[in-house]
């Protein structure tokens, strides 16, 4: 008796420690066509997250990526999808939580200059944690001795939401974005199919 009541104890301190890491919970809302991305902080705090999707099959690809700060225990809409007709739809999301309060009262002027300061003239590879692509390029790119930078927007959203502000006139709304987006000195590449090619054109 005393092994179960211990075994139980056991059972519920590790059920308590995932909760406690389940700090936000992705779901969607569907009505028809539409899709409206949600997501729940589950905390007793505010947190200040960065929302990305990538979608194919969609009218509008949420190409822009969302920062925003969710209310305890609040549930707020972050992206709309829209699903096109007689075309399969698939969407994959990265949803980081910004591990410290940033001021996010940007004004386009002051983050476009900010952001041209980090990427005038360079190539530019933002990546994340789980972008296979990503490390392969920056290998590559390490080992040919092309100057290049990296930002893993798994550790810093800001930079590349003001990057994508900069960017934002350019884009077009079947833009599909895929990792690494690579800033080529001067215009902007969303992925790679040909890793060979794709080195060539940063030289």
């Amino acid at each position: 008796m005393i092994r179960i009541l211990l075994i139980l104890f056991f059972v519920l301190i590790t059920a308590e420690g995932i909760c406690q890491g389940l700090q936000v919970m992705v779901s969607e809302k569907k009505t028809g066509r539409r899709i409206v991305l949600m997501a729940e902080n589950m905390t007793n705090d505010t947190l200040n997250v960065f929302f990305m999707v990538n979608a194919d099959g969609y009218r509008k690809s949420a190409s822009k990526p969302v920062i925003k700060d969710i209310p305890p225990k609040a549930k707020v809409p972050m992206v709309t999808l829209i699903e096109l007709t007689d075309v399969p739809s698939q969407y994959t999301y990265d949803l980081i939580i910004n591990k410290e309060k940033r001021n996010l009262n940007f004004t386009y002027e002051k983050q476009a200059k900010d952001i041209q300061k980090f990427i005038e003239g360079r190539i530019v590879v933002f990546a994340t944690n789980t972008c296979e692509k990503c490390d392969v390029l920056a290998q590559r790119l390490q080992e040919k001795r092309i100057s290049h930078r990296v930002h893993n927007i798994t550790e810093d959203a800001i930079l590349y939401n003001q990057f994508m502000r900069l960017i934002e006139r350019d884009l077009k709304e079947e833009t599909r974005i895929r990792f690494p987006v690579i800033w080529n000195k001067d215009r902007v590449i969303f992925g790679y199919d040909d890793l060979e090619a794709i080195l060539i054109e940063l030289q």
